[in-house]
């Protein structure tokens, strides 16, 4: 689930807007993928790891539930993978293991909080082109105008659209 959301981050920043998502896609957005995972806000005194585990946790059970059958190629992968990690973890020290976790947790900390915000903007973008359905075509058009310019504005949109690729 993580990485499809990593995927999407990328595909925004690579192209505008315009090109990326129609009306219907926002739409589609919000029904399908977005929906299948909830989010929870951070409690005021809910440090910055207990909140990324509680999120992870969620974001697990999401993609276990959706996960469907596997073929033996993927499990393949899977044990590829996991035997990768194991050996590297092996071969570190336990500071070393500790840093990597923090750096991590901070990692996903900041996708999280780009995950929250996008969301949140393809909710208000969906309940605005909704309601704007109600008037006619001209002043419409300028609405629909109006709604492009103020998510190309949005400081969550700007911060992921202008990130310089690692």
């Amino acid at each position: 689930m993580l990485n499809k959301f990593i995927l999407l981050l990328l595909e925004i920043r690579s192209h505008s807007a315009f090109s990326i998502l129609s009306d219907k896609d926002v739409i589609r957005l919000e029904t399908q993928y977005w929906s299948l995972v909830e989010i929870p806000k951070q409690e005021k005194a809910e440090t910055v790891p207990a909140f990324v585990l509680r999120a992870c946790a969620i974001m697990e059970k999401t993609q276990k539930s959706g996960e469907g059958v596997k073929t033996s190629a993927k499990l393949a992968e899977e044990a590829a993978e996991k035997r990768e990690r194991l050996e590297r973890l092996n071969d570190m020290t336990t500071s070393q293991i500790e840093t990597e976790n923090t750096q991590m947790t901070n990692d996903l900390y900041r996708l999280l909080k780009k995950y929250t915000g996008l969301r949140n903007l393809i909710r208000e973008l969906k309940k605005d082109y909704v309601s704007s359905k109600l008037y006619p075509m001209f002043p419409r058009y300028t609405m629909l105008k109006d709604m492009i310019k103020d998510i190309m504005h949005d400081p969550d949109y700007m911060e992921v659209c202008h990130e310089v690729d690692p």
